[in-house]
């Protein structure tokens, strides 16, 4: 089933991969912030707006790129899609590394034994670390898709596996939430 997504990036770092996604994945719903959510000051009414934004979409799939603790907007993002106020439903997140020119993530991710990327946690901000490695019950230690209910993915497996990422995220968020310490 197509799921529609939401698209949580910093519009000056990301906004090409936001194009490529829908591109290459049309016949889905996408959502959004706007460029000058990134500028403004957050008020009541553009924070109330960009909830009920989210509420409309399945999964927030969060574009991580080097400056990714600079974003005021990416938070608020995470946060309503963990804990929205006009959905009853927490929405699967992923996190997708943009690399660097060269194809370069080592700016926040290294592969590490038995060729498993992982990511640097101190360069997110902390409702994303903090929802990372998180299951009640460790069962699935080396498991990418399922070893933290936020799964983190460098751009090409995210690209190379879209769909069933963006399953497998809507799965723990309706199916598996409870097997989760969820940080809102």
């Amino acid at each position: 089933m197509k799921r529609n997504i939401y698209i949580s990036y910093i519009h000056s770092d990301s906004m090409n991969f936001k194009f490529k996604i829908m591109d290459k994945f049309k016949g889905r719903k996408y959502k959004y912030s706007n460029e000058d959510t990134d500028l403004l000051p957050h008020t009541e009414e553009s924070l109330l707006k960009l909830e009920k934004k989210i509420s409309h979409t399945d999964v927030t799939v969060v574009l991580i790129s080097r400056n990714i603790l600079s974003s005021d907007t990416i938070p608020y993002e995470i946060k309503y899609s963990l804990n929205n106020t006009f959905s009853s439903s927490t929405k699967g997140i992923i996190g997708v590394v943009i690399p660097d020119k060269g194809n370069d993530y080592s700016y926040i991710m290294k592969k590490g034994q038995k060729g498993i990327w992982g990511v640097d946690k101190t360069k997110l901000p902390e409702i994303i670390s903090s929802n990372i490695h998180n299951e009640i019950v460790i069962q699935n230690k080396n498991n990418v898709n399922y070893d933290s209910f936020i799964s983190i993915y460098r751009w090409e497996d995210f690209i190379r596996d879209f769909d069933k990422c963006v399953n497998i995220a809507y799965e723990k968020a309706n199916e598996y939430l409870s097997e989760y310490c969820i940080s809102k």
